[in-house]
């Protein structure tokens, strides 16, 4: 008996290199008592039921992160207008050029949505719009006090916008005072917005830079501490 076992251990070890036996070899394993089978399967089936569980939650928590995403923009579009027709409509013209997926798009909407005064004053003060940099839409736009017709990547070249978020202020006419690329805190837009507001940029040279010298003065003296925003 103890040969015999012996002969069977040994050519199943010498076919177990065969491409041909490899099926056999599988089946002869698969052979095995229930018991011990059931053993090496428990964990294995335990270690999946956990990796189907933490999925499950992961899948969850990305619905959720879309959920809230999508109840930001609701709320953010009921303060900026989608960029569909840019025009200034009678007041200065808050123009800002975000991508869906730039955090600091994500932070300046949420600033928004959470900071009713700031809100208040974006909707009292000025015509805010907002358009998707990398959407290709096309938009009704009144630029220099001419209306014209034109795509995203066009509206994008004509501002030249390399970062998002980029905020671009024009007068009633919709001509450009001046642009802030990047992400500005709630304090700063206000204290912009307030500039704005006061027409403290009237009187100034816009291509030779006195506005923006006139702007950095207007946050030191209502102490927002910034570099300066660039032509």
């Amino acid at each position: 008996m103890k040969t015999a076992l012996s002969v069977l251990a040994l050519s199943l070890i010498l076919l177990s290199g065969c491409g041909e036996n490899k099926s056999e070899a599988k089946a002869i394993e698969a052979s095995a008592p229930a018991e011990t089978s059931a053993k090496a399967q428990k964990p294995v089936a335990e270690e999946q039921k956990a990796s189907a569980e933490a999925q499950e939650k992961k899948t969850e928590a990305k619905k959720s992160d879309v959920s809230e995403s999508g109840a930001q923009l609701s709320r953010f579009y009921q303060i900026f207008r989608d960029g569909a027709q840019i025009a200034p409509e009678g007041k200065p013209m808050l123009l800002v050029f975000g991508q869906p997926a730039d955090p600091y798009t994500q932070k300046l909407q949420k600033d928004v949505i959470d900071n009713d005064s700031l809100a208040k004053e974006i909707q009292q003060d000025v015509t805010p719009i907002y358009v998707n940099a990398t959407a290709q839409k096309r938009h009704k736009f009144m630029h220099n006090g001419e209306a014209m017709e034109v795509d995203t990547k066009t509206l994008v070249s004509i501002y030249h916008i390399e970062a998002t978020p980029t905020l671009i202020f024009t007068d009633e006419k919709g001509q450009s005072i001046f642009i802030v690329p990047g992400y500005m805190s709630p304090k700063q837009f206000e204290v912009t917005l307030q500039f704005v507001k006061e027409g403290a940029w009237k009187g100034k040279d816009r291509k030779n830079g006195e506005v923006y010298k006139a702007l950095k003065a207007y946050y030191e003296s209502h102490g927002v501490k910034v570099g300066g925003p660039k032509k």
